[in-house]
């Protein structure tokens, strides 16, 4: 609990500044932003904890002929019905808000990950930078394994080459192949047990694809006849689908001004 609560501060600010800037330049604006987010971005956080630990349960711990096996990740379907028992634990007046949140953060994580549009390739060489966006794969493996404690350190990273070389950094790590410190890596994923340590080196994870996350199971409790949400909650969740402004909702008015949906100042804005 201590720890969820210590890495949504640390996201929560992080996106904060991504919203509003620096606390400097606007105090009494990125507050509000602040004090808004915190409680929903812990939200997000125990969604994405809770996630992690069905999977590791359903991937950890079984008898298997280990010469027959490596350690491999792959991205596997949603796990719609258990998320379904997790939303339940949350607090069902923002059920939906927690959602939004984890959208939001979402297309921040895509955006930062991304290069400049307006960037040509021989800046691109020049830089180091990669001509692609990080893989689905690799956001889902941090957000998954990582949770908001990860996604905070990536986004405090001030450059697009240190974000990406954190992202590999931090798969690369939790591999037994490629890190001599994979242990803690996986204990810090909440894997505390010596004997499921052990069992990690001779162990296929499955890591829920980034586009069924959460997303399906808010779109079937959508469906016409489910009675999880009101009418009026349906026609703004369509709006939104469409907008993808899920900030704005959040904070309850138009924050974003004009700006990008994940909210920079344009798609092409150029990221450092």
């Amino acid at each position: 609990m201590r720890r969820r609560h210590i890495a949504s501060i640390r996201l929560t600010r992080q996106l904060a500044n991504h919203l509003v800037g620096e606390p400097q330049e606007h105090k009494q604006l990125w507050t509000s932003v602040y004090e808004r987010m915190l409680p929903l971005v812990f939200g997000v956080g125990y969604f994405l904890d809770e996630h992690r630990r069905l999977l590791l349960e359903r991937d950890l711990g079984h008898i298997r002929p280990r010469s027959r096996i490596g350690y491999h990740v792959r991205t596997t379907g949603g796990i719609t019905n258990q998320e379904r028992k997790i939303l339940k634990n949350l607090d069902a007046p923002l059920r939906l808000q927690y959602f939004y949140m984890y959208c939001f953060i979402v297309q921040v994580l895509l955006r930062k990950l991304r290069p400049s549009s307006r960037t040509g390739a021989v800046e691109k060489f020049l830089r180091g930078w990669s001509n692609q966006p990080a893989c689905s794969e690799d956001i889902a493996f941090l957000l998954i394994l990582g949770g908001t404690g990860q996604i905070a350190k990536l986004l405090a990273c001030p450059m697009y080459s240190d974000r990406r070389r954190y992202l590999l950094a931090y798969r690369t790590h939790m591999s037994p192949h490629t890190s001599k410190c994979w242990r803690r890596h996986w204990k810090d994923a909440g894997v505390v047990s010596p004997a499921l340590l052990d069992d990690i080196p001779c162990t296929q994870i499955g890591i829920t694809q980034l586009d069924q996350i959460w997303v399906p199971l808010i779109a079937h409790m959508m469906e016409p006849g489910a009675r999880n949400f009101t009418e009026q909650e349906r026609i703004r969740y369509d709006e939104l689908k469409m907008s993808k402004k899920f900030i704005n909702e959040v904070m309850g008015y138009d924050i974003l001004r004009g700006r990008a949906a994940d909210g920079g100042e344009s798609d092409d804005e150029h990221e450092p």
